[in-house]
């Protein structure tokens, strides 16, 4: 059977679930999760007429004198300017500007003496200058957040400005990392003959929680058939989504598969014309939890996990396609043949990003100064935008 395709394959993994559910969120605990309702202008921003800068609130008169008989600072009510042509308030930024005024002199304009200020030459007052009108940026009533989009510290600042104490995001799902392999050993071990650190389960784990979904467990289960069993039936009843590492291609020890079918998963796919990354794949459990069963290389294992696990844990809890930024790439590199190349870049100054291509998938040290990759097949040409799969949002 010919492999999938990469868009082919993101079409089937999308499709594996519906929206996930909607939790209350306190605000404080809200960034980076997904918002689940439209916030609203709750009230007109800004709310009053605002100052924009320290200085004198004046009517426009004609005058450069001007006689101060009062100050507003902020958060104090509005205040009255008196009547008089050449009367004048102090003001401070943020402040509510005086009833009957009509300008704001800033205080570098004017010299002060003696509860007198003159404007200096070359100044003069301007009907509306450094005023921030009510109701100028937004009516109350209007939209100003839509369902669907992740909650940064810009999102977070505007739900506050419009009193949501408590807002509805996408529920977190459950998700597990493991590792497979009788090789592997925790970091804090010195390796014996034959065996390596566990290093692509806290790589995965941090890209997981760099986009908003930390894992609730991390392990590693050995190359045994019972103990992988075990370990992935205990695994799959607490957990919504298992990212695994390693175990998932043709070879004798490679018992994910077959384990997973035995537990009575429904294989989604299986291989896909990729490099790297081609063995990996996509089962579902009769519970609906989901298994994204990515090659054991640390390379191939990071990028598949950009490329699948990550849009779809973004199209599953927004309901839209995740957006996919596309960056010009400049540089030789070997084009593939009958496959999609995952190609690791660099950003340069100008905008574009350049090829830095490791020595193959197990050289994960070879990622380092590279800012993420590129997908590209052999109809690419030099010079033209390819997607771009940023290894974290900077």
């Amino acid at each position: 059977m010919k492999p999938l395709s990469p868009n082919e394959a993101e079409d089937r993994i999308f499709s594996l679930r519906g929206k996930v559910p909607s939790v209350n969120c306190a605000l404080e605990a809200a960034a980076g999760k997904i918002l689940r309702q439209d916030i609203t202008a709750d009230h007109d921003l800004p709310p009053f007429d605002r100052v924009m800068m320290d200085g004198l609130a004046v009517r426009l008169s004609g005058s450069r004198r001007f006689l101060v008989q009062g100050v507003a600072a902020a958060g104090m009510p509005q205040i009255v300017l008196p009547s008089a042509e050449d009367a004048a308030v102090e003001v401070m930024t943020g402040a509510v500007l005086p009833d009957g005024a009509d300008a704001v002199l800033p205080c570098e304009w004017y010299d002060f003496h003696d509860g007198v200020a003159v404007l200096q030459p070359g100044k003069a007052a301007k009907a509306g200058e450094f005023i921030h009108r009510q109701g100028s940026d937004h009516r109350a009533g209007d939209a100003l957040l839509r369902s669907g989009i992740r909650l940064g510290p810009v999102e977070i600042g505007i739900a506050a400005a419009c009193g949501c104490a408590e807002i509805q995001v996408a529920a977190p799902l459950r998700i597990a990392v493991l590792g497979t392999g009788d090789e592997l050993v925790s970091v804090g071990e010195v390796p014996k003959a034959g065996q390596i650190r566990r290093s692509n389960t806290h790589a995965l784990a941090a890209a997981l929680q760099l986009a908003g979904h930390g894992p609730t467990a991390t392990g590693c289960l050995r190359d045994d058939p019972e103990d992988l069993r075990q370990g992935l039936a205990a695994v799959l009843s607490e957990n919504d989504l298992v990212v695994l590492t390693g175990g998932v291609s043709k070879g004798r020890w490679d018992l994910v598969p077959e384990i997973l079918v035995s537990l009575g998963a429904v294989s989604i796919l299986h291989g896909i014309a990729q490099r790297p990354g081609k063995p990996m794949g996509v089962w579902q459990m009769p519970g609906g939890q989901v298994v994204f069963g990515l090659p054991g290389n640390p390379v191939s294992a990071l990028v598949c996990l950009h490329r699948y696990v990550l849009p779809a844990l973004s199209h599953w809890s927004s309901e839209s396609s995740p957006m996919r930024p596309r960056r010009i790439l400049r540089g030789e590199f070997t084009k593939p043949t009958g496959l999609t190349l995952f190609l690791p870049i660099r950003e340069m100054p100008d905008g574009t990003v350049a090829p830095a291509p490791v020595a193959n998938s197990g050289d994960f040290s070879g990622l380092a100064g590279s800012d993420g990759f590129v997908e590209v097949d052999e109809s690419f040409a030099e010079g033209a935008a390819a997607p771009y799969f940023p290894w974290f949002a900077k």
